[in-house]
């Protein structure tokens, strides 16, 4: 997904941090989709919020959990991801579409501190609740950890938390869980300010990795047809 939200940030001076952001523990960048990648299966999600007059301790924020590539609107069989416990079978306990926020979007008039459309739909999605809890840590930027491979920080205070466990491993071959964070308090109306997303470039993504045994077996392959190659050669 294109990162435009992300780009208001990010051309600000270097400290401006976003109020809501996602980070994966362990998890990379991926320069092509601007997403931080988790780094296997299962993986610990993080969600993060500075506080401000419009993201409070006491709102409920949600999390949106996409099928990438777009797929629909007929229903297909995807397999299936885990959230925090809970098994998500895809698309058969999803929704076919976009999310609430993004439905507000289109029926208003868009100024630049608003949130944009997301190029990931109209696809399946899930959507959890939660709200934060009194866990704290310092502040950071989760691009900028996930470009330098730096790691979370486990004490400190100004950021709030919330962690989620999630397994992408039974999702059907060539498809993707894709994760985003936002405050919808604004869903009766009202302006979409960009301070109650999480900046597309700030997304977090779950991939499905091939199992140690299918490396090797592959690894195998590879190595069978440089020998045969070989031998055709001689």
């Amino acid at each position: 997904c294109l990162a435009v939200a992300g780009f208001i940030f990010l051309a600000t001076p270097a400290f401006a941090i976003p109020t809501l952001q996602l980070d994966i523990l362990g998890g990379t960048y991926d320069e092509d989709t601007q997403t931080i990648i988790a780094p296997g299966n299962p993986f610990t999600l993080y969600a993060l919020l500075i506080p401000n007059s419009k993201n409070t301790l006491t709102d409920y924020y949600y999390i949106s959990a996409a099928v990438v590539p777009k797929t629909g609107p007929a229903g297909e069989v995807l397999g299936s991801f885990s959230f925090n416990g809970d098994t998500i079978d895809v698309t058969g306990e999803m929704v076919y579409g976009v999310p609430p926020l993004e439905q507000i979007v289109t029926l208003q008039e868009w100024d630049k501190g608003d949130l944009p459309k997301h190029g990931i739909y109209e696809t399946y999605f899930a959507e959890f609740e939660f709200q934060f809890n009194p866990n704290q840590i310092s502040p950071y930027n989760t691009q900028d950890r996930a470009i330098s491979g730096g790691l979370i920080p486990t004490s400190g205070n100004g950021m709030y938390y919330v962690t989620f466990n999630v397994d992408t491993a039974n999702l059907a071959a060539g498809y993707e869980i894709h994760f985003d964070l936002y405050n919808t308090k604004l869903k009766s109306g009202g302006d979409i300010d960009i301070t109650q997303f999480a900046p597309f470039s700030h997304d977090a993504e779950g991939r499905k990795v091939p199992e140690p045994s299918t490396l090797l077996l592959l690894g195998s392959g590879l190595f069978g047809l440089g020998l045969l190659g070989r031998k055709i050669r001689r």
